[in-house]
């Protein structure tokens, strides 16, 4: 090889370098602005209520000493007897509603992927027009439903499977029913996107090969499905255990979640204790999501999701 050929590999060699410098530069030059955005509007208001949740609370009129710095909100969290019982409620009740929300939404999203033409299309648009729709409209209107003389009540009686009215609203069957409302068509969309990577002659040789439907679904569909399920289940949880519509609107004073506790000391103005609340359980919430993600990874799931 002649030392023109060398020099001239050389150069190129180079420029691939020189021209691969300047495109990591100007990737990151475009991730400036994304950085910027979750800056401001993600880490500096959680680092702002962080740092409200140390501060000491006022004693006259305002709603905090600045400049204090003090664990006054998280001792208030230890000593109330009335935010453990709160706290303890939210969980239980995000842990249910969550389990709830996989289960029928796996059980919806399978009838949907099973499904063709118009059902099919009626079916998803059921749940995502259910999407479309205001949050505090729906939950208005699944509370006129479920009242003793809404629809649910009247169809049953109608239809001679009750002889009395229910009580479906003010309790935590409400709660509990509107949350789902609220959830669902999460867990059933994060199903679905997963089973329709699944090829459906998959389940028909089982079938021919013996199995009963049921359990063809459950060593050939459920597997596919389990990445899908945990992040639906993911969703369910985030969403309730932060919840405030569904009992506002639909439970009673004995349904009260972490969120209508922290509206209930702001309305004191416990701006720490309220502070040191949110996050308590932002950090439940965060921690949950990791192990979720962990799981996910380690079994290769979310490459199917």
């Amino acid at each position: 090889m002649s030392d023109v050929d060398t020099a001239s590999g050389t150069d190129r060699v180079r420029a691939a370098l020189q021209a691969a410098s300047g495109s990591i530069s100007r990737t990151r030059l475009l991730l400036i602005p994304l950085l910027l955005f979750d800056l401001l509007v993600f880490v500096v208001p959680m680092g702002y209520l962080l740092r409200i949740s140390f501060a000491k609370r006022s004693v006259g009129g305002g709603a905090l000493q600045k400049g204090t710095w003090s664990f006054d909100g998280y001792q208030y969290l230890l000593d109330s007897s009335v935010v453990g019982t709160v706290f303890r409620w939210t969980l239980l009740f995000g842990v249910v509603a969550t389990l709830l929300a996989v289960a029928i939404g796996t059980l919806y999203a399978y009838a949907a992927w099973r499904a063709s033409g118009t059902t099919r299309t009626i079916l998803l648009a059921g749940v995502v027009m259910s999407m479309f729709t205001t949050l505090v409209v729906k939950l208005f209107a699944a509370r006129l439903m479920l009242s003793p003389e809404g629809a649910v009540n009247d169809t049953l009686l109608a239809t001679g499977v009750l002889d009395g009215r229910l009580l479906l609203v003010n309790n935590e069957i409400g709660v509990l029913i509107g949350q789902l409302y609220i959830v669902l068509p999460y867990t059933v969309l994060a199903v679905y996107s997963v089973l329709t990577g699944l090829d459906e002659g998959l389940v028909e040789a089982a079938n021919d090969l013996g199995a009963t439907p049921v359990r063809a679904i459950r060593e050939v569909v459920l597997p596919h499905a389990v990445p899908g399920m945990a992040v639906g289940g993911i969703i369910a949880f985030a969403w309730s255990a932060g919840a405030f519509a569904a009992p506002l609107l639909l439970g009673s004073a004995s349904e009260r979640t972490v969120a209508i506790e922290v509206q209930n000391l702001l309305g004191q103005f416990n701006y720490p204790g309220a502070a040191a609340l949110a996050v308590v359980l932002t950090t439940v919430v965060l921690v949950v999501l990791a192990l979720g993600i962990a799981w996910l990874r380690r079994r290769g799931g979310l490459r199917d999701v």
